[in-house]
């Protein structure tokens, strides 16, 4: 089972997480992204979702525990927010690779000929991928998904953490 599989039935689940283990050092993507950069990325930022997360879903608990309907929806924003922030930041560390691991560079294979079927080359790809972040007000994230059921690629860009979050309750769900 995936990471990003046992993440989400942890929160679907309303259980609590961890911070997971940076994949590879630090430094190993620079001089693309800054080491520092990368440390303070998860050390901090991510694990301020984690802990906030927890904190949550511990205040969540307590409050089923006493009947509390209105603690348990007004902890529902919080468990949302930083369970999505999670879920994106666990999905980011998966998805870098340094040179020496298969990262970096233009993609190759399949996912190659997916781009330039969909957006004509890498470099409209990017063009496209880089204003779909700029439109986006504030925090939030721009994915490039494959469709399973179609099998097409396409952006997309998600305002808020929370939002991945209640897709993944979508896909468990139903």
């Amino acid at each position: 089972m995936s990471a990003q599989n046992n993440l989400c039935q942890r929160i679907i689940l309303g259980e609590t997480c961890k911070l997971i283990a940076h994949p590879d050092d630090y430094g190993a993507l620079e001089p693309s992204i800054s080491g520092k950069i990368m440390e303070l990325h998860h050390k901090n930022h991510h694990n301020t979702y984690v802990t906030n997360y927890n904190n949550a879903v511990e205040q969540l608990q307590e409050a089923q525990h006493k009947n509390d309907i209105s603690a348990q929806i007004a902890l529902k924003p919080a468990i949302n927010f930083n369970g999505g922030g999670h879920l994106n930041h666990t999905l980011f560390w998966e998805n870098l690779a340094p040179k020496n691991a298969g990262g970096g560079g233009a993609p190759s294979g399949s996912l190659a000929q997916a781009i330039d079927s969909t957006y004509g080359g890498l470099d409209t790809f990017k063009g496209q991928m880089n204003a779909a972040l700029a439109a986006i007000q504030g925090s939030g994230w721009a994915w490039l998904v494959k469709d399973k059921q179609t099998g097409q690629i396409g952006i997309r860009t998600y305002a808020v953490s929370f939002t991945i979050y209640k897709m993944v309750m979508m896909r468990f769900n139903s």
